[in-house]
Parts: C-alpha cells; structure tokens; sequence
C-alpha cells in the first residue's frame, strides 16, 4: 500500500501560476479591473453604477417625465403630470422643476415639501438664488390661501433667515 506524497508549496504555488495563465490573467488583475483600464469601458460601467445607486431616478424615463412637468407648466396638464412624477419617483432634486411646483393651486401637501426641498437645497445655490427664494416664501407667507403652506413658508422662511 503506497501513500501519496503531499505537496510541497513550491509545487503548489507553480499550479497556481499555471492556472491563472490559463486564464488569461495578466499580473493578478481579473477581467473587470483590466476593462476597466479602457476609458470608455470604464465610464459605461460607471454610470451604469450611478443608475444602479441612484434607483427609479436613474432610469431614463426620469429626465423624460421631469422634462414633461417643464413643458407642461401653465397648462391643465401640468398637475397631472406633477402628480405623476411625485407618485413615481418621489420629490425632485431639481431646483427649477421645486420652484414651478410652489405655483401649484390645489396640492398644498406638494407645495409644503417644495418648500422644505427647496430650503434644503438653497446652502448650495448663490445669493440671487437665495434671495429669490426668499422672496417667494414671503409672498407665499402672505398670500397663500391654504394655512398649511403660509405656515410652512413662515417657517422655512425663519429657518434660512
């Protein structure tokens, strides 16, 4: 009865070179990390990433429905596909499509979170930003018919004040 002999490392370590040529691996890097040394290889799977962290938003449907509520604004359309956005993809990120939704008539739940959205974005934004928003949230103080929104705007108002 004949035992098998184990491995030496130095053995082990040679069937590892091996195989790894046999793969194609080049230095130790996997298939991914060389793909990524290509430029436009690497900024596909990037903004493959993006999409993939940033959710329903990274769809391309997003830019189109957030383009519609633009292209609405001012017409009986406009609410619905305010509606429509909201429901799908939650509040905008951006600070125009915010501002046209502080002009919405009948929605004052929406025109309450535009408000704090637009109050959390405005650190970012230069003075005539803030100072146009600010104007706005006075008139809104003002002027709104719905207690929910004044108070909301007096609010904010105080807040970034």
């Amino acid at each position: 009865m004949t035992r098998e002999r184990k491995k030496t490392w130095r053995e082990i370590d040679s069937m590892r070179e091996k195989a790894s040529a046999r793969r194609g691996k080049k230095n130790g890097h996997s298939s991914l990390e060389r793909a990524l040394e290509d430029p436009k290889l690497k900024g596909l799977y990037l903004k493959k990433a993006e999409e993939l962290f940033m959710g329903v938003k990274g769809r391309p449907e997003h830019s189109k429905d957030l383009m519609a509520i633009h292209s609405s604004y001012g017409t009986s359309r406009f609410m619905s596909r305010v509606r429509h956005y909201v429901d799908t993809y939650g509040m905008p990120d951006d600070w125009g499509v915010l501002l046209l939704l502080l002009d919405l008539k009948n929605a004052p739940e929406i025109v309450c979170k535009a408000i704090e959205a637009l109050c959390a974005l405005i650190g970012e934004k230069g003075p005539i930003e803030q100072k146009g928003l600010k104007s706005k949230l006075k008139v809104l103080s003002l002027t709104a018919r719905d207690p929910d929104i004044r108070e909301t705007a007096e609010a904010q108002l105080a807040e970034i004040s």
